[in-house]
């Protein structure tokens, strides 16, 4: 499947800047598999260290199909994290700043560099130290949609002040 950038940009249009959505996205999915597999390892130890032997050996069973729920809950959340970052699509040409998003539906935003009156980036504790935050491009009238876990958000908005200056001289 092509990238939506490369579908739509006109004729003697660019992409100057792509914005990618940071691995922080994953750790959930990570954090539910390594309870999944402590589960698996750790969960009939601690049945018996409460309950028993005899209560372990009956319930060996409902822990194994608990860990490996718990495992695939972890490997799905996983999935959608690997398909939220290959289907957005945050892009600065040399006429538009273009927020697409989505898999199978999509939402696309697109605002002519002329259109914008600038971006406002939004970082949580988390998103400070780790280096991503949520984008929002401001254009007159409207806006884009935030585009949360974006890394490097400072860079994308650097990068646009940029081109808005070169797009305020061309005019």
């Amino acid at each position: 499947m092509s990238r939506y950038i490369n579908r739509v940009l006109g004729p003697g249009e660019q992409a100057l800047y792509a914005a990618e959505i940071h691995w922080y996205i994953y750790l959930n999915g990570v954090f539910v598999l390594i309870l999944g597999s402590l589960i698996g390892r750790f969960g009939p130890w601690f049945v018996e260290f409460l309950l028993g032997t005899d209560v372990m050996q009956e319930s060996a069973k409902i822990v194994q199909m608990a860990s490996f729920a718990v495992i695939g809950l972890g490997a799905y959340l996983l999935l959608l994290a690997y398909v939220r970052q290959i289907s957005t699509e945050l892009v600065i040409t040399n006429r538009r700043v273009i927020a697409k998003y989505g898999f199978i539906a999509t939402t696309t935003f697109e605002l002519m560099l002329s259109k914008v009156e600038g971006a406002n980036i939004d970082q949580t504790i988390w998103g400070r130290l780790l280096g991503f935050g949520t984008v929002l491009v401001k254009g007159t009238g409207g806006g884009i949609s935030p585009i949360d876990h974006v890394a490097a958000p400072y860079g994308f908005h650097n990068f646009l002040m940029k081109a808005l200056e070169k797009e305020s001289v061309a005019r």
